[in-house]
């Protein structure tokens, strides 16, 4: 691991004495670069109004740049929507189900990917099969396949579960699904800026994510990227004059909607945030995401070690590998969940209660005093 390249990342995140970051899963703090950037164009709209008008799309357009190249695809495959949730709307409303199509989910997916997937199918009388996981919140790879069908028209997962960091296999899952036709959508809101994304090289037909948790970005930028022939087939869900043209085109009923991803956006983007997102992205592919994932990894096991070590049950899908930084325990049988939850509320050390028990979530811009100050206090 480049010591250079992680000092370059972690130099750019606030160190506001008393406060311990530990569910960047949930809301992570956003990097300098992308307070700087909602400032200069805060201050610009201020001081120029229109006359900033190309400059604020030409960083728009940035933006979709360097979030592609974290996905793999193609600038103009990926469409702005103020949450992933809206993302996921646009694709499971999208695709044209059918009477009898089946979409195969997961029993923990977040509710934002459930719910669309729930609501398209009852629309649709389509068939919705929520597979239960097994023992530790696991998703087991074999499971998933199995219950494929020739019903099955989308394989939608989650690329990590948000409760645990559960992962399948997905290379193969979307090999299998290639194999026989199932369209494949992926919510990448847990995996993307913190693992190194392959997604899109293996065959995903769309991803859906959103700007606030791994990607250190302001919150309100969700993001849907979809292959381009499968964009020209659907039909935007939301309509206005982005969807055919710009503002300033003339109204035609005659006109087409445009053939690639921007025609999902039907108005005005959200400059700010978005402009945000690009520089946080730009940073991220610099410093590399090996080299991110890597120091969270490690600060995780350090963590995920010393819980086990003072005899608290850690709810585990994937054994002993390092594969996530997302450390997810329930404590030991003389505390209860309420004790902990004060003693981390009192010293400013913010979690999330997922699965059951508590998620901590290290990223790489955390510290080992900080990890050592949690297990002293648990």
């Amino acid at each position: 691991m480049s010591l250079a390249k992680l000092a370059e990342f972690q130099v750019q995140f606030a160190r506001k004495p008393g406060l311990i970051h530990l569910n960047n899963a949930g809301l992570a703090p956003i990097t300098l670069a992308a307070r700087d950037k909602v400032q200069y164009w805060a201050e610009r709209f201020y001081q120029e109004g229109f006359w900033t008008d190309a400059d604020y799309m030409a960083d728009v357009l940035s933006t979709r740049h360097a979030l592609a190249s974290l996905i793999g695809c193609q600038h103009d495959e990926i469409a702005w929507y103020q949450s992933a949730a809206g993302a996921i709307n646009q694709f499971a409303f999208g695709v044209n189900l059918q009477p009898g199509d089946e979409v195969v989910i997961w029993d923990q997916e977040y509710s934002s990917h459930l719910y669309p997937w729930k609501e398209a199918c009852d629309q649709a009388k389509a068939s919705l099969k929520v597979l239960k996981s097994e023992a530790n919140l696991q998703t087991p790879t074999e499971k998933y396949l199995e219950a494929l069908t020739e019903k099955t028209k989308v394989a939608a997962f989650s690329w990590v579960q948000f409760s645990s960091g559960a992962r399948m296999d997905t290379e193969a899952v979307i090999k299998e699904c290639k194999k026989r036709g199932i369209l494949v959508f992926i919510d990448i809101a847990q995996g993307l800026g913190i693992h190194p994304c392959k997604l899109w090289q293996w065959g995903a037909d769309a991803v859906a994510g959103g700007s606030h948790k791994w990607l250190v970005s302001p919150v309100g930028v969700g993001y849907l990227a979809i292959r381009k022939e499968l964009a020209m087939r659907m039909k935007p869900r939301v309509i206005g004059a982005y969807t055919y043209g710009t503002c300033d085109d003339p109204s035609d009923f005659a006109c087409e909607p445009k053939r690639d991803a921007t025609k999902f956006e039907p108005g005005s983007k959200q400059v700010l945030e978005i402009t945000a997102l690009g520089a946080s992205c730009r940073l991220i592919h610099n410093v590399g995401v090996e080299v991110i994932e890597a120091e969270a990894l490690r600060l995780a096991s350090k963590l995920r070690e010393g819980l086990e070590s003072k005899g608290h049950t850690l709810l585990n899908p994937f054994g002993k590998a390092a594969i996530s930084p997302m450390v997810n325990f329930y404590p030991k049988e003389n505390i209860s969940i309420e004790e902990v939850i004060t003693t981390l509320n009192n010293h400013h050390i913010n979690f999330a209660r997922r699965g059951g028990g508590i998620r901590l979530s290290t990223h790489a811009f955390n510290t080992e005093e900080e990890i050592t100050k949690v297990l002293r206090l648990l």
